[in-house]
């Protein structure tokens, strides 16, 4: 037992794997909501504690992730997450499991309503991704630490250097598509809590991923000739992932429940520098750890020294982590106000330069806009003049066309005249030769006519062809017009283009009063912002100097609280110790009570009979007198017969539910927290018990299968047989519960509290289904069938209780010794309760001498009078414990006697073997308990020990003494006289130790204020209260720190002292020899 290491973290291997898998059922819960922290913590530990993760896998792959899509997206995020913080280990093995994740995408390729199917499967694809990074850079941890990576490796060999920040860059990709995804998926109107819950192990692995990345780009720009130019893709790369994360950041900063969980990293407007000054050293290998040997780490001082140091590191952490809030809050502010006196100055600058530029565009406007004005006036003036000009020549050709055409027709008219006229004059000549020189003048006429004809011939020719000349003329005219009309239509188009400048200038100008707006605006918000981060901080420093304040006088208000409390809780103690006593009085009476409303229930069963008796002898005589109306008589008999039936049906119905009422309040108290059970029940005693019960439940189902075969025989027997068993039932309950205190495991408790209840509730089922209302459907020969069958089911219930009880007896505080066969054991019970008499009054003789020496003069007042009382109660006790143990072996021996019947008292103990065991391990316990109280005592005068030890002591006088009452009261027969002096002398025992250990330590408590100079608890709270007022808020903040630390260490050694406790009720084996000597 010295080697052994009470370690909070190293304990059962198996344990830590079912603790292992109820964390990893926790953490995959199908309820949209994140992974608690706890559980995932525990995860990470059990890796580091058993440099494994194959548990972890096991446990994850046997969960029904694929079925429920968020239970496979919290697994995702577990794995992430001890994957980064687990131990070396889990990454190599983590490879081995890429089918397993393979799986998990695929199920997520499928979809779901909630949509979770498309994260699942990007977030597998990248949990892929970085296990191959690790594979094929296997110097990584999870967390991307450089100056790990640097011990391993070195940034001497550029080509490796370039490749492995290449790849480190594109997983940091990867994960930024990850994250953005899963801002894209958040729900409208939902928390997004299991979502949100996925950034936090991105945020942590981007930041570290980033800082890799600038350290290492550093320290190659330090080491490589030429570096700038050979290195330009990884900066610019670096540049735009440094413009991602930093809006990646901002967003996660909006996210109020991420940042309760993690502190979200803030990242300048631009990227650092990483370019080398020539002569940047490589930052030095960091000092390899020396791994302990197995034999240090279970050493206990080693692991409370880390554990301590641990707690110191973490409180120095967080107070250098508030001191740096704080900077970096002042530096917040100052880069707040530098920033807005760069937003003014830009705003102003940016206003006065957009009012030059324009007034330069108006201007170049106003000018192009003229000059267009007067070329369309030029050529709209050169085009009315084209225009004027055509028109002119046009209406002059058609004149004279006109004028051609009309003597051309008049020409023709002529032409047809003459003909005419010549034809006229042929028919003339024939006729009239005289008329020649007619005829010769005629024709000197028409070769006249002939002649002007070929003029006008030529006329029209000439005319024609200035006609023609006119239609090219026309057409050159036409398209000078055409030519014309572009010109219209582009000086329109000028027109529109001006209008469109207008328009764009009114809104530049628009744009110009907005920008105005918007930079007053903004600096009104920048200084309004300002005032309130301001006011902020004024609110905080008065906030915190109110905390201050304030958690100083919460801590005197929980001092004085505490103080008072302690006490009520004392006196509720006492008045609980009190009223148990009344409520065994009471449960007494009332069992008194019940006793008597069955003796009036049987009185009234026989009045019945005699009434039933005499009404029959009446009816007879009624019938002798009256024969004539025998039928009516005869049915007045059955009728007064039927209801005399039900009335004792009814009765046993009563009788029967009130025991079922005593059995369900029993299983309730028993399931009840609340209520603990007996505390000095031992397992042998309840073994004895159960034989009782065994007894009871036989005589039980005897009686009730023979009133069941015969109705109208006695009930009596059946009443008094449910009542015993009833009461011996409700009895068992709160002694089972308090032995479940010998359970090694939780399995176990529950297994032992289980099978209780299972027997209590079958043990039940005789009272219900005993019952008119269920028996009365059933034919007579059913019935007893079923009482029969109550009764083997609840036989085997309490064989398998009284196994799982067997197992715990080795773990009583003193061995229980099998007793054998062939012994006298009436010698050996007479002998152990004689040297239990004798060891009690061997402590009473040494009392009394003690008491005979006299005070110490070297003793204070105070003192002699705390020695005093010690001695006088503990007088007390040992008379009141001999009165207890004659009055159990009067008990006892009126037990035998009643039971033995025409055997030998030896015989009787043989039969009852466990319950004698019982009861010689309970005379045992109360002897040695004595002896220890005696030599406690004597120590404690002496300044040997403490006033808990004598605490201690006396509240095992109280266990030892409840486990010998129990044993005797076992088999004892109520209402008897000797159960009735042993219980009022076990009540004396109880009440003696209540006072000795209230009286001392109120004396005890009384001396320290004395000697701390205080005459009253006020007095002392008081100047307490003044002491702690009187501190600053950094001697609050030390001593209250001091006080977190004792109690830590306080709560530490409890789990110790309790662990070694169990350890030693478990295989705290005793000689009976030599306890007996002791």
């Amino acid at each position: 037992m010295q080697g052994q290491v009470y370690s909070l973290r190293v304990g059962d291997r198996f344990k830590a794997e079912s603790g292992l898998l109820q964390a990893i059922r926790k953490a995959t819960t199908p309820d949209e909501s994140a992974p608690k922290q706890k559980h995932v913590r525990k995860i990470i530990v059990f890796t580091w504690d058993f440099k494994t993760s194959i548990p972890v896998w096991n446990g994850l792959q046997s969960q029904p992730l694929i079925s429920n899509e968020v239970s496979c997206f919290k697994a995702l995020i577990t794995i992430h997450k001890f994957i980064r913080n687990g131990a070396q280990m889990c990454i190599p093995e983590s490879l081995q499991k890429t089918s397993f994740l393979e799986a998990l995408g695929k199920s997520g390729s499928q979809g779901g309503w909630k949509g979770y199917g498309i994260l699942i499967h990007a977030y597998s694809n990248y949990i892929l991704a970085k296990l191959e990074y690790h594979r094929l850079h296997p110097e990584f941890n999870g967390c991307f630490d450089y100056e790990e990576y640097v011990s391993l490796r070195g940034t001497y060999d550029p080509n490796e250097g370039y490749e492995t920040i290449a790849d480190l860059m594109s997983l940091q990709d990867r994960l930024d598509e990850l994250q953005r995804l899963i801002f894209r998926n958040f729900t409208p109107g939902s928390n997004n809590e299991c979502k949100i819950s996925a950034l936090v192990p991105l945020v942590e692995e981007s930041y570290g991923i980033y800082k890799f990345a600038t350290r290492m780009l550093v320290a190659m720009h330090g080491r490589v000739e030429g570096a700038e130019e050979a290195l330009e893709p990884l900066r610019e790369r670096y540049s735009t992932q440094h413009h991602r994360l930093r809006k990646f950041y901002s967003e996660c900063s909006k996210l109020r429940y991420l940042t309760s969980l993690i502190t979200v990293p803030k990242l300048g407007q631009d990227p650092p520098s990483v370019l080398g000054d020539g002569n940047y050293i490589p930052p030095d290998l960091p000092e390899r750890e020396v791994p302990e040997s197995p034999v240090e780490r279970n050493q206990s001082n080693a692991e409370a020294e880390r554990l301590e140091n641990e707690r110191k590191e973490r409180e120095r952490q967080r107070v250098e982590e508030e001191k740096r809030q704080l900077e970096l809050q002042a530096r917040e502010l100052q880069r707040i106000e530098q920033e807005r006196m760069m937003v003014d100055q830009q705003a102003k600058e940016l206003q006065r330069s957009e009012m030059e530029q324009q007034a330069r565009e108006q201007m170049r406007i106003e000018n192009e806009r003229k000059l267009m004005e007067q070329q369309a006036l030029e050529q709209q003036r050169q085009f009315e003049e084209l225009q004027r000009q055509r028109m002119l020549q046009e209406q002059m050709q058609m004149n004279q066309q006109r004028q051609v055409a009309g003597k051309i027709q008049e020409h023709e008219q002529q032409i047809a005249l003459l003909n005419s006229q010549h034809e006229r004059d042929m028919l003339t000549i024939n006729h009239d030769s005289s008329k020649d020189e007619l005829i010769r003048s005629l024709q000197a006429q028409i070769e006249q006519w002939k002649q002007k004809y070929d003029a006008l011939a030529k006329l029209y020719a000439q005319l024609r062809q200035e006609h023609f000349d006119l239609l090219g003329r026309y057409k050159l005219i036409f398209a000078k017009a055409a030519s014309v009309d572009e010109t219209n239509e582009k000086l329109l188009q000028m027109q529109e283009f001006v209008k469109s400048k207008n328009l764009e200038l009114a809104e530049l100008m628009g744009e110009r009063d907005k920008a105005r707006f918007d930079a007053s605006q903004a600096q009104a918000e920048a200084s309004d912002q300002i005032k309130r981060l301001e006011k902020e901080i004024r609110d905080m420093k008065d906030l915190f100097a109110e905390k201050l304040k304030q958690k100083a006088n919460e801590m005197a208000d929980l001092n004085l609280k505490f103080n008072s409390e302690r006490h009520n809780l004392e006196s509720k103690l006492n008045e609980i110790s009190n009223s148990y006593g009344t409520t065994q009085r009471e449960f007494d009476g009332l069992q008194n009570k019940f006793d008597d409303i069955i003796q009036e229930k049987d009185d009234e069963i026989a009045i019945l009979q005699a009434s039933m008796d005499q009404s029959i002898i009446a009816l007879v005589n009624a019938q002798k007198q009256a024969k004539g109306s025998h039928s009516d008589l005869q049915n007045r008999l059955k009728e007064l017969a039927r209801e005399h039936a039900a009335k004792l049906l009814r009765i046993l119905d009563s009788v029967l539910l009130s025991c079922s009422h005593i059995v369900v309040d029993s299983i309730y108290e028993h399931s009840n927290p609340a209520f603990p059970g007996s505390t000095h029940a031992t397992p042998s005693f309840v073994l004895a018990q159960m034989e009782q019960i065994n007894e009871s439940a036989n005589s039980l189902a005897t009686s009730f299968s023979g009133y069941l075969i015969n109705p109208e025989g006695e009930q009596t027997q059946l009443i008094r047989s449910a009542t015993d068993f009833a009461s011996l039932i409700g009895s068992l309950l709160p002694n089972m519960k308090g032995i479940t205190r010998f359970s090694v495991g939780y399995e176990e408790l529950e297994n032992l509290n289980l099978q209780a209840r299972t027997t209590a509730e079958i043990a039940n089922e005789f009272f219900v289904k005993g019952q008119s209302g269920y028996m009365q459907p059933k034919s007579m020969t059913e019935r007893p069938v079923v009482i029969m069958n109550i009764n083997k089911e609840f036989q085997n219930s309490l064989n398998v209780l009284s196994h799982m009880v067997e197992e715990l007896i080795p773990r009583e505080g003193v061995e229980t010794r099998p007793l054998n066969v062939n012994e006298d054991l009436s010698e050996i019970v007479d002998r152990e309760m004689m040297n239990a008499a004798s060891a009690v009054e061997t402590a009473t003789n040494k009392i009394q001498e003690m008491m005979s020496r006299g005070p110490n003069p070297n003793l204070s007042d105070a003192q002699a009078h705390i020695n005093d009382s010690i001695l006088d109660n503990v007088l007390k006790m040992t008379n009141v414990i001999m009165r207890l143990i004659q009055a159990s072996t009067i008990s006892q021996q009126e037990i035998v006697a009643s039971g033995k019947g025409s055997n030998s008292r030896t015989a009787f103990y043989k039969q009852h073997n466990r319950w004698t065991e019982g009861l010689i391990s309970a005379a045992k316990a109360v002897a040695m308990a004595t002896n220890i109280l005696v030599e406690v005592a004597d120590d404690v005068i002496n300044e040997k020990k403490s006033i808990e030890d004598l605490v201690v002591a006396a509240r095992e006088v109280t266990a030892s003494t409840a486990q010998l009452v129990a044993a005797s009261r076992v088999k004892s027969q109520l209402h008897s006289k000797a159960l009735s002096d042993l219980e009022v002398a076990a009540k004396a025992v109880m009440d003696v130790s209540k006072e000795l250990v209230g009286v001392v330590t109120a004396l005890s408590e009384r001396a320290n204020m004395a000697k701390e100079g205080f005459s009253t608890q006020e007095e002392e709270t008081e100047r307490r209260a003044k002491v702690i007022q009187s501190w600053t808020s950094y001697e609050f903040k030390a001593n209250e720190m001091e006080q977190k630390v004792a109690i830590l260490k306080l709560e530490k050694e409890l789990i110790s002292a309790r662990r070694r406790l169990a350890d030693m009720r478990k295989f705290g084996y005793h000689d009976e020899d030599s306890d007996t000597n002791q």
